[in-house]
């Protein structure tokens, strides 16, 4: 060691939590050892630095001041000192790398229990060495917690930050398992059943005012929606040879399987069928279902200003089409309160519809049983391929990315079946109240259109109408519904013709109505949009708990049941 007298130095001391706890190198031990050094060899400490921070890099805010200071006054300083080069860094390529900037402004690192003297070529490779020692124990000890938190996800031991809906507990025996956060658990369960109904979109649910504790932003609501945790499940991360995998979790779950299947299908339409969200604006409430009749382009809406200074609303074409379609929306709106109200069919009508449902329910057993089957039969050839696919990649017949491509699509695959299966098995029940709300939806939708706010309006327009509809200024043209939506209206249509060909009682009519019921996923899922109105209508006041409309008389406030409830 060359003589060090009269000579100035700054002194770095670092110490991270795990190192205070395991090996006792608290900052008052380096402290104590460095003035030491410094006052047996007559250095003149010029300024100490200090910091809890992990040395896997010199991203450190008080090494980054250190390295400020050594540049400001590098005529000042002759050595950088450290109790141990681990305290210096724990990263081999980065260390030297300081060192040598260091060397280039005439400041020498050094460390007083391993001193380097850098005239002495062959002290280099014990530099390395006690630069790469640490490094070395680094990444032992980061296998070893990354291997233990790994055996806790297998064990079903959710280890990293709890997400919403649940707090940091314990279990019997003392180990750390989370448990549910009694009052976010219920919002976390509420949010997934509202956006399986899809009625809602995430930005709907997030600006809700009861979810607004959960302090949601987009990218974490979309993240929680995907989070399969909430099922009780625990998502174990591909780690070497080892594939990605779910396994059972320990901790309890808010919400079923079920509704997260149903979650992911909806993320997965809203992926798919993706559409630009429309300003809301009160008075233009149709703006963006209205199609030109000229052109065929969507219609927009805006206001004009006359010389007065009243403002004046139209609905147009884009003014850069050339089509000058353009009318005002006080026509546009009253015409579709008319068509609404032409939609309307009579009470004993509705009343002999829902008999022959009755009738058709009694003879359609054998047909749902058959579609049962069906896709029973389609749910275990889907799981047959799974495994047939997984033997694949045991066998490393396929690569583990081409593995994980297919095995997504036929989980999706499979849950869509699911999904209908459980519908199929519901079918009666359900499509039972669907067509109950329906009907007397249909029965009340110019004044339940009237009443209803924005949102609402155009809910009941996507629900109603498979297109946009075209309005010539005077009429609208024959709309193209929605497949549930048609399959009352067309039967309930029926019904009247025969009423008035045959001049019987209704009662009498039913044997020469046979209903087809044309079961599909879109007419189902359609019949569920229709049905999941109520609670929209319901959160609004429109309706009752049970679902049925009620209006408003005139000049009143209050709501009473429509006639013939």
């Amino acid at each position: 060691m060359n003589n060090l007298r009269g000579k100035n130095a700054i002194l770095y001391r670092r110490v991270s939590t795990t190192d205070q706890k395991t090996f006792g190198n608290s900052l008052n031990a380096q402290q104590s050892s460095l003035k030491d050094f410094c006052d047996k060899n007559a250095l003149n400490v010029i300024k100490e630095f200090q910091e809890d921070y992990s040395a896997k890099d010199f991203n450190r805010p008080e090494w980054k001041r250190l390295n400020k200071f050594a540049k400001e006054n590098k005529k000042k300083i002759d050595y950088l000192l450290v109790v141990d080069w681990d305290r210096f860094s724990r990263n081999t390529y980065e260390a030297l790398g300081v060192i040598n900037d260091f060397k280039a402004i005439e400041i020498e690192v050094n460390c007083i229990d391993k001193w380097i003297d850098y005239n002495d070529p062959t002290q280099i490779m014990m530099q390395l060495m006690y630069l790469g020692l640490p490094e070395v124990d680094n990444k032992v000890r980061s296998q070893k917690v990354r291997a233990g938190m790994r055996q806790g996800l297998l064990e079903g031991r959710y280890n990293s930050k709890q997400p919403i809906g649940y707090i940091p507990g314990k279990d019997e025996l003392g180990k750390p398992l989370m448990q549910l956060d009694s009052k976010k658990a219920p919002l976390i369960k509420e949010l997934f059943e509202l956006f399986s109904t899809g009625l809602y979109s995430q930005n709907e649910l997030r600006n809700k005012d009861k979810f607004s504790s959960l302090n949601l932003s987009k990218s974490n609501l979309s993240r929680l929606f995907k989070n399969i945790i909430y099922t009780g499940r625990v998502k174990v991360p591909k780690y070497k040879d080892e594939s990605e995998q779910i396994v059972n979790g320990l901790h309890k779950k808010i919400i079923d399987i079920d509704i997260f299947n149903k979650v992911q299908y909806q993320l997965g339409l809203k992926s798919r069928y993706k559409q630009k969200i429309n300003t809301q604006n009160e008075t233009l409430y149709l703006r963006g279902h209205l199609r030109c009749v000229k052109c065929g382009g969507n219609l927009t809406g805006s206001a004009s200003k006359s010389k007065t200074g009243a403002k004046h609303y139209y609905y147009h074409c884009n003014p850069r089409k050339g089509c000058n379609e353009r009318f005002k929306i006080k026509e546009a709106h009253i015409k579709l309160i008319a068509l609404f109200k032409g939609l309307k069919p009579s009470e004993e009508v509705c009343s002999l519809f829902k008999l022959i449902l009755e009738d058709h329910y009694k003879t359609s057993k054998e047909s749902k049983y058959r579609q049962i089957k069906l896709v029973e039969s389609e749910i275990i050839k889907l799981e047959d391929r799974k495994q047939k696919l997984l033997s694949k990649l045991l066998e490393e017949v396929i690569e583990d990315d081409a593995y994980k491509k297919h095995n997504i699509k036929l989980n999706n695959e499979l849950s869509e079946k699911k999904l209908t299966l459980k519908s199929l098995n519901n079918f009666q029940k359900d499509l039972s109240e669907y067509i109950e709300f329906g009907l007397s939806l249909i029965q009340n939708l110019d004044v339940l259109f009237e009443q209803a706010n924005i949102s609402i309006k155009n809910k009941l327009m996507s629900s109603i109408f498979d297109e946009k509809i075209e309005f010539d200024g005077e009429k609208y043209r024959t709309p193209m519904f929605k497949e549930g939506f048609q399959y009352i209206y067309n039967n309930i249509k029926e019904l009247e013709v025969l009423e008035t060909k045959k001049g019987d009682e209704l009662s009498n009519i039913s044997p020469f109505v046979p209903l087809t019921i044309p079961f599909s996923n879109s007419f189902y899922q359609n019949l569920k949009d229709i049905f999941g109105l109520k609670q929209l209508l319901y959160d609004q006041g429109l309706a009752d708990n049970s679902g049925l409309p009620l209006i408003k008389s005139k000049g009143s406030s209050d709501l009473v049941l429509p006639k013939g409830h």
